[in-house]
């Protein structure tokens, strides 16, 4: 059975980081045994929060080791879904007492799988249990595009301080709540809705900093009532829903042809949960010049 983080405290300081205090990014830290494999989990899937919402409070990622190879490579199942429907399987090349070690953007697969149990009632071995078929069809692949049996190459790794929560910076910038909905509008004008929101922006966070300092942001808007101009109270609500991936750099700017991606644009659903592949991302951070912050020690 899976422990509840302190949900008092964090309770604390979730209201005091409402009041800005500076350096405050996760009140939930992780307190498992895998940090190494937490932080490689963090940095590599890009929407990856580092803890699974409950509430008040949150429960800790849940991470299962499939294999390791004689370089010390780690194969492993990562969950932080509290709805047990998002997972990924993750590649570590290799970490020492202060670094991980991966490969950027091809070291993760996602999928998702319908269910309602969650971490209340689940048994330590359900990570195990739930992903044993996604391990068993995907890790050949992933050991391939990992070089998984051959000695260590670190010039192809990304390396992040181990950590016990995502921290992307404190200088990063956010975009402001104008941009977004310039760039949620601007999109949405390509979907010819009936009835757009001219505000249609409801948050936005960042997901990804790269070496030159440009950032990859998530978007989410929502069009109520969109296809009904002239709705009433008494209306069927309808809403489209839009995730939209933005690169920008350090300063807002973006490609407007390029610097975006859709993840998900749809009406009458407002499930959040969605995956994407990681050949995808790469793609798209290609097209727009990413820089991975590469470094041999």
């Amino acid at each position: 059975m899976k422990k509840i983080l302190f949900l008092l405290l964090c309770g604390i300081i979730l209201f005091t980081c409402s009041f800005g205090l500076s350096g405050c990014k996760n009140p939930y830290p992780y307190l498992g045994e895998y940090k190494e494999l937490y932080t490689t989990a963090v940095y590599s899937i890009p929407d990856a929060e580092g803890y699974m919402h409950h509430g008040e409070g949150a429960y800790n990622s849940d991470i299962y080791i499939w294999e390791q190879d004689e370089y010390g490579r780690t194969l492993f199942s990562y969950c932080e879904d509290n709805h047990y429907r998002i997972f990924g399987l993750v590649i570590c090349q290799t970490y020492d007492k202060t670094d991980v070690y991966f490969y950027p953007d091809v070291n993760y697969i996602l999928t998702f799988i319908e269910s309602e149990d969650l971490y209340e009632w689940a048994s330590d071995d359900h990570l195990k249990n739930r992903t044993e078929n996604f391990y068993l069809e995907n890790k050949d692949k992933l050991k391939e595009e990992n070089d998984w049996n051959k000695p260590l190459n670190k010039s192809k790794c990304v390396s992040y301080p181990i950590t016990d929560h995502k921290d992307l910076g404190e200088n990063v910038k956010s975009l402001s709540k104008t941009k977004c909905d310039e760039i949620l509008s601007e999109y949405s004008e390509t979907l010819n809705l009936p009835n757009p929101e001219s505000g249609p922006h409801r948050y936005n966070s960042i997901l990804q900093v790269d070496a030159e300092g440009k950032i990859l942001h998530e978007i989410y808007g929502v069009h109520q009532h969109y296809d009904n101009p002239d709705w009433e109270k008494t209306d069927e609500f309808t809403c489209y829903n839009i995730l939209l991936w933005v690169i920008t750099d350090k300063d807002g700017n973006y490609d407007k042809e390029n610097g975006i991606m859709v993840m998900y644009s749809t009406p009458n659903e407002s499930e959040k949960s969605f995956i994407y592949n990681a050949e995808d991302v790469l793609e798209f951070k290609k097209q727009n010049n990413w820089v991975n912050i590469y470094r041999d020690k």
